[in-house]
C-alpha cells in the first residue's frame, strides 16, 4: 500500500523538522533545509515499496536540501526524473541544472546538495548501489550528469517511472511486484551503463547556458575592483571549481576574459571626445582598476601602447566580440 507523506498534516512551525525526520528514515541520510521555519515550506510525497526498490512522487516548494553524507550507512543511489520546475544539483564536486524532462543520479551516501529553484514534481526510484553493479569508472561519469529523457533507453526508463507512480498499487501485488522490481532495475541499470560509457556526456546546452550567465553577470560588474570568480560564484550560487571547469576549454581562462573586456572598453572611452573631461586615472577606475599603474602596465602589453598615446592618438579601434 502506498505511503503518504503530506506537511499539510503538521503546524507550519513544525514542517522543517517533520520533514527532514522523514527523510531520514526513507533514505537513509540527514538532510537539512533552507530556509527553515522562517519561510512557507510544504511537500507531499507518495511512496512505492518493493524491496529492495522504493519509487515515490513528490510535489514541493521551492527550498534547498542539503544532505549531510555517511558512507558507513547502506549506499544507495536515487534516480531523480524532473517533471516541473528547475533544480540545481551539487554532488561529488560538479553541479547540474536540471529542468523538466531530465534525469539525474546521484548516492545518498555521498554530501550533496538539492536546489529546487521554484515549485516543483518529480518522480524517485531508490535502489542499494550494490542492486546496479557499477563499475567505478562508470559512476564517476555518471555523478552530476543531466541526462535528457527523450531518445533510448533513458525515455523508456522515464516512461516505466511515470507509469509506476501513476500505479503505484501494482508493488503491492504479490504476483507480480517482483518481476515490475527486476524489469525496473534492468533499466535504471541499462541507462546507467549506457550513460555512463558515453565518451562524454555532459548537458553541453546547460554548460554553455551556465557560461552565457557568467559572462553577462561579468560584463554587468567590469566596474567592480572586487569582482572575482568567488564574487561571481557567490551571486550565481556555482561553485568556483564549476565555474573554472566551464572555462577550461575557452580560448580565454575567465579572469583573463573579464580583463580583456576592462581593457577594451577603458580604451573605447579614452578615444572618445565626450570623455576628455575625465582623467586616465578616473577612467581606469571607473572599469575595476584600482591601481593606475597596473592599469597602465596591462594597457600597454594588451595594446602595445600606452593609455596616453590611446588618448592623444584618439583612435576608438574595433570592439571585442560582444556577448548577446
Amino acid at each position: 500500500m502506498a505511503l503518504l507523506l503530506d506537511t499539510d498534516s503538521v503546524g507550519a512551525n513544525d514542517r522543517v523538522d517533520w520533514w527532514c525526520e522523514r527523510t531520514a528514515t526513507l533514505f537513509g541520510a540527514e538532510y537539512s533545509i533552507e530556509p527553515g521555519k522562517e519561510k512557507p515550506f510544504s511537500i507531499a510525497l507518495e511512496v512505492a515499496q518493493a524491496a529492495p526498490l522504493l519509487v515515490f512522487s513528490c510535489i514541493g516548494s521551492a527550498h534547498r536540501a542539503i544532505r549531510k553524507g555517511d558512507s558507513g550507512k547502506n549506499p544507495a543511489i536515487v534516480a531523480h526524473l524532473q517533471l516541473q520546475g528547475h533544480c540545481t544539483v551539487r554532488t561529488e564536486g560538479k553541479e547540474a541544472l536540471v529542468a523538466p524532462g531530465m534525469l539525474t543520479f546521484n548516492r545518498v551516501s555521498e554530501s550533496g546538495d538539492l536546489h529546487f529553484h521554484e515549485g516543483y514534481r518529480q518522480i524517485c526510484a531508490v535502489l542499494p548501489e550494490s542492486a546496479f553493479g557499477i563499475e567505478s569508472h562508470v559512476w564517476t561519469a555518471l555523478a552530476g550528469a543531466v541526462v535528457p529523457t527523450d531518445t533510448g533507453i533513458a525515455a523508456l526508463l522515464a516512461d516505466h517511472l511515470r507509469s509506476l507512480a501513476g500505479h503505484p498499487e501494482v508493488l503491492d501485488q504479490e504476483s507480480s511486484a517482483a518481476e515490475i522490481v527486476a524489469y525496473t532495475i534492468g533499466l535504471l541499470r541499462a541507462t546507467v551503463r549506457a550513460v555512463g560509457n558515453q565518451p562524454t556526456h555532459e548537458n553541453r546546452g546547460m554548460q554553455g547556458y551556465h557560461r552565457g550567465r557568467i559572462r553577462r553577470f561579468a560584463l554587468a560588474h567590469l566596474h567592480l575592483p572586487g569582482l572575482s570568480v568567488e564574487f561571481i560564484s557567490a551571486a550565481l550560487n556555482l561553485s568556483v571549481r564549476y565555474i573554472h571547469r566551464l572555462f577550461e576549454q575557452e580560448a580565454l581562462p575567465l579572469m583573463r576574459w573579464v580583463m580583456k573586456e576592462r581593457l577594451e572598453r577603458a580604451r573605447e572611452q579614452l578615444a572618445q571626445a565626450d570623455s576628455s573631461y575625465l582623467s586616465i586615472a578616473q577612467i581606469a577606475y571607473a572599469w575595476g582598476f584600482s591601481d593606475h599603474a597596473h592599469f597602465s602596465r596591462s594597457f600597454r602589453k594588451e595594446f602595445g601602447y600606452s593609455p596616453r598615446e590611446a588618448r592623444n592618438n584618439g583612435t576608438e579601434p574595433s570592439c571585442a566580440a560582444r556577448v548577446s
